[in-house]
């Protein structure tokens, strides 16, 4: 799924003679590499597959101030522990740290928080790519800097990149390049749900319809609805896989039919979802979900499971035809009345926009446009005998466009 605005490409030949050639990629994170697998570790674990990817994380709290570095395949991990200044996410300690991985490398900074675009001073030839999954200034908590943090890098940005339509219409207009990209799926992982058995944490609700929910249970949540269904539905249990964050435990609905299973990885979510019978999508209708564009809707889908969804803006424009929307309460609590009694199965529909949304066809379409755009990952010659031209339609062959109507 993929919108690219009129008038955004460049010629090839500029492309082979102008293009700024990289050779690592930093990028800046605002969630934990070793934290729920979301579009990040996505993306950037595909980009460490042609250059070396340096992530730094927020800092965390310690008794010392010492930087931790951790690798996973390419990918190398830099997380700030400090005694103090825990907002101050870009310190000269870090940057050190980072400047020294980097060596003398052509480096490309690629942001997905506002609050570390001190990065793109650090490296000042480097091109700058600001990859918007949420908006993150509609948190709980967020940072009052975060909305001007955002203009400004999206003003300084060689290329910004959108998680979801609602993002896309928020910053086209002033990016100076940009692209829609809807978060894909890794259909073949999560279509382990078909044959695995369910995850042993929910063996003993074997005989127990299990409405399930997997992701990070923050304020965009809706509290009072997972107590609804608990209280609706009695012989169910509701699983919670994912851990709680920005929100008191406290605030956390309590019923003998509510389980809450923390963190999981992420190569045990087939086994989760093995043993779902419904997917949930319960997100609050308020400001902080009014931009969202869920990872999950794929996911859930890719492996047969129905799905029932509040009614999410972009849920409702890219997947009404294939997910059950709700738009109230009442309606929430109908329609999984019903549900609960379908087989695990991929609708005709869901297929298709599994197999246009694979995360791999989506890192080779950002490469296009970065190269259109006279950005190029690996040295000229990692682009082998294909140019753009050649490149473009590999990548377009699993690619779903979305149109400038659309957006």
């Amino acid at each position: 799924m993929r919108f690219e605005p009129a008038g955004m490409a460049v010629s090839n030949d500029s492309v082979l003679h102008g293009a700024r050639h990289t050779e690592i990629v930093v990028a800046g994170m605002h969630v934990r590499w070793q934290g729920v697998w979301q579009r990040p570790h996505h993306i950037l674990s595909r980009l460490s597959n042609r250059v070396p990817v340096v992530v730094l994380e927020e800092p965390v709290a310690a008794s010392s101030n010492v930087e931790l570095i951790a690798k996973h395949g390419g990918v190398t991990i830099v997380t700030p522990r400090r005694r103090a200044d825990l907002d101050n996410l870009v310190d000269q300690d870090s940057i050190r740290t980072i400047r020294s991985i980097v060596g003398d490398r052509k480096a490309l900074v690629w942001l997905y928080t506002p609050m570390m675009i001190e990065l793109t001073s650090c490296f000042v030839d480097a091109p700058v790519v600001f990859d918007k999954m949420d908006d993150l200034s509609a948190f709980q908590g967020a940072d009052p800097l975060m909305e001007a943090s955002e203009k400004d890098l999206v003003d300084i940005a060689d290329f910004v990149f959108a998680g979801g339509r609602s993002l896309y219409r928020g910053i086209s207009h002033r990016a100076r390049a940009s692209a829609c990209y809807p978060s894909g799926v890794d259909a073949d992982h999560f279509a382990r749900a078909f044959s695995e058995r369910p995850h042993r944490r929910l063996a003993s609700f074997a005989d127990r319809t299990i409405y399930g929910y997997i992701g990070v249970i923050d304020e965009r949540i809706d509290l009072e609805l997972i107590a609804a269904i608990a209280d609706r539905f009695p012989a169910a249990v509701i699983a919670m896989v994912g851990p709680a964050t920005k929100i008191s435990l406290a605030a956390l609905p309590r019923r003998p039919n509510i389980v809450y299973l923390g963190l999981a990885d992420y190569h045990e979510l087939p086994s989760y979802l093995a043993g779902f019978d419904v997917a949930l999508m319960p997100f609050a209708l308020n400001r902080h979900t009014a931009s969202i564009s869920p990872t999950k809707t794929l996911e859930y889908l890719a492996a047969g499971k129905p799905v029932v969804s509040t009614a999410i803006d972009d849920v409702i424009a890219d997947f009404s035809g294939v997910v059950q929307i709700a738009r109230t309460h009442a309606e929430f609590l109908e329609t999984l009345g019903t549900q609960a009694s379908l087989a695990p199965t991929r609708l005709s529909g869901a297929n298709e926009m599994i197999n246009a949304a694979s995360w791999d066809a989506i890192v080779q379409r950002m490469l296009v446009d970065l190269a259109r755009n006279e950005i190029t990952l690996g040295s000229c010659s990692s682009f082998g005998t294909h140019s753009v031209a050649h490149m473009a339609p590999l990548a377009e062959a699993g690619a779903r466009h979305l149109n400038a109507s659309d957006v």
